[in-house]
């Protein structure tokens, strides 16, 4: 998702507002340590006869699809009020995706084989409701009695860290059963091993790289990873006591 305007404080901090998936307002505040982010996010949703994941992304991203992932697949594109559907199908049917195409983000889901027929397309597309805006997506159902949207992820991405955030309700189930570190602003702190392979794992070992930042709220919980040497990047200039700072400026209220 194209990142929008965002507003530098004085104490080194950069605060931003976005449109989740489902919708719903996620106010951020992110130390500049960390850098400026570029917006993506994904979310699932299940149902009688529904079962698909959708990846959001700035707008253009689609394009990798044809040069790359599935090189000469046939292309086929619909307009719809605000956004066109276009579906990519492998020229020899292995694989395809739909892309939900509008002026500043896109959102994705693939089959995993050939392209639904039209008809069944068309019942895909407004099974959804695809809304885009300078502040990021949402991708809702069009009827909430039949399709539920259990899981969503707002995500940041730049050259030196990913930022994921998920709202509590869906990601306490999946931290750690012990307490975690207080931090002044009230979040709780867990640092979780990133399940590297050994070569890479050896660049980071005893670094701040070595780490994914678990930290938890009552509105959202937050999943922050500092690229350095496994990534070809330098290590962070941050020592413990400065990242242990940084990580207590990240704000995430979410709705």
């Amino acid at each position: 998702m194209t990142a929008p305007v965002a507003s530098q404080l004085e104490v080194g901090r950069i605060e931003t507002t976005r449109i989740t998936p489902s919708g719903e307002r996620l106010r951020l505040t992110v130390p500049t340590a960390f850098g400026s982010y570029r917006w993506y996010g994904s979310t699932r949703f299940t149902g009688p006869r529904t079962a698909r994941q959708f990846l959001l992304a700035p707008a253009g991203e689609h394009r990798v699809i044809p040069a790359k992932i599935l090189p000469g697949a046939r292309v086929s594109s619909r307009s719809l009020r605000g956004y066109d559907a276009v579906v990519y199908e492998a020229a020899d049917r292995s694989d395809s995706a739909l892309v939900l195409a509008g002026p500043r983000h896109e959102a994705t889901t693939w089959f995993g084989g050939p392209a639904p027929e039209a008809g069944a397309l068309a019942r895909l597309v407004e099974t959804f409701r695809f809304v885009d805006s300078a502040d990021g997506a949402s991708l809702t159902p069009a009827s909430d009695l039949l399709v539920q949207q259990p899981d969503v992820t707002v995500a940041g991405r730049n050259a030196d860290s990913v930022l994921m955030v998920r709202r509590a309700a869906e990601a306490l189930p999946t931290l750690p059963d012990w307490a975690g570190l207080r931090l002044p602003g009230g979040l709780e702190l867990w640092k979780a091993d990133r399940n590297l392979e050994a070569r890479l794992a050896a660049a980071v070992d005893g670094t701040a790289h070595q780490w994914r930042y678990l930290l938890a709220g009552p509105q959202a919980v937050m999943d922050l990873v500092l690229l350095g040497p496994e990534s070809g990047r330098p290590a962070t200039a941050l020592d413990d006591d400065a990242l242990v700072d940084a990580l207590g400026a990240l704000t995430a209220v979410w709705g």
